[in-house]
């Protein structure tokens, strides 16, 4: 009897065959594959192949994170200076600043040159009077002194209103402490004085008449003549005397006031030296 066995073709694999098998038996079907067996180690690395082409370039992958800044540079040398800029306007003022502290006093200066004399001042009040002294023995006669007076006439004359009245001399005095400059000032020399005046004038219509004696720089009306009329052409006249101190050398004038002018003015003043000392 035949059986049918394996054999093997060159190939290795193994197909059916009638031909009486070597061992006496035919080989049966080909069993299930048996579980793979274990790994081998790795066998030697073969040779490198050759490079292949290159391939397509790939799309442009999205766009890194922003690197850590990196260190400062070195610092250039300085540029030349540019021109200068166009001034700008004045700016407002600061406020004040607060007063700074007095400094030292500097050394005192040189003395100056003496200035000139001031004018003498106004002769104070007279002081209480002292006590009497002891009686001096008797001193030699002393002289008389020389009489000094002055008068001084007018006639006729037109007085206008606000104006210096006439003053023409008559007698002069011989002693020289009444001396005119003109015919309306009359200067005095320090002392008492008796002065006596009249004055008359017309009036053409209705008028008053007011005469105020100046001297020691001020004008007197507690010492002038005055006249009033309701009645045109009255014929006005007063008279006045007084005593004058004069600590220093003055001007004596008369002044005439009225509402109007006056006609056919007529004054007579004589001025009498006292002895009495100042």
């Amino acid at each position: 009897m035949k059986r049918m066995h394996d054999s093997r073709d060159t190939d290795g694999i193994c197909r059916p065959c009638c031909c009486p098998c070597p061992s006496g038996g035919c080989i049966g079907p080909t069993g299930p594959t048996g579980p793979t067996g274990v790994t081998g180690p790795q066998g030697i690395a073969g040779p490198t192949g050759p490079t292949g082409t290159a391939g397509v370039a790939g799309a442009t992958g999205p766009t890194g994170a922003t690197g850590a800044t990196g260190a400062a540079g070195v610092t250039g040398p300085t540029g030349p200076t540019g021109p200068a800029g166009v001034t700008g306007p004045q700016g407002i003022a600061g406020p004040t600043g607060p007063t700074g502290t007095a400094g030292v006093a500097g050394a005192t200066g040189p003395t100056g040159a003496t200035g000139a004399t001031g004018a003498a001042g106004v002769t104070g009040p007279t002081g209480p009077t002292g006590p009497t002294g002891p009686t001096g023995s008797q001193g030699p006669a002393g002289e008389v002194p020389d009489d000094s007076f002055a008068s001084f006439s007018t006639l006729q004359t037109l007085l206008r209103v606000g104006n210096l009245i006439p003053l023409v001399p008559d007698v002069p005095d011989p002693a020289g402490n009444i001396v005119p400059t003109d015919t309306e000032h009359i200067i005095l020399s320090p002392g008492y004085y008796l002065v006596s005046y009249k004055v008359s004038a017309i009036f053409r219509a209705a008028n008053y008449m007011q005469i105020t004696p100046s001297y020691n720089g001020r004008a007197h009306l507690e010492t002038g003549i005055y006249f009033a009329t309701r009645t045109d052409g009255s014929s006005a006249a007063g008279a006045s005397s007084l005593i004058i101190r004069a600590p220093a050398q003055t001007v004596f004038t008369l002044t005439y006031s009225g509402s109007s002018d006056a006609i056919d003015g007529q004054i007579n003043l004589t001025i009498l030296r006292l002895r009495q000392p100042l």
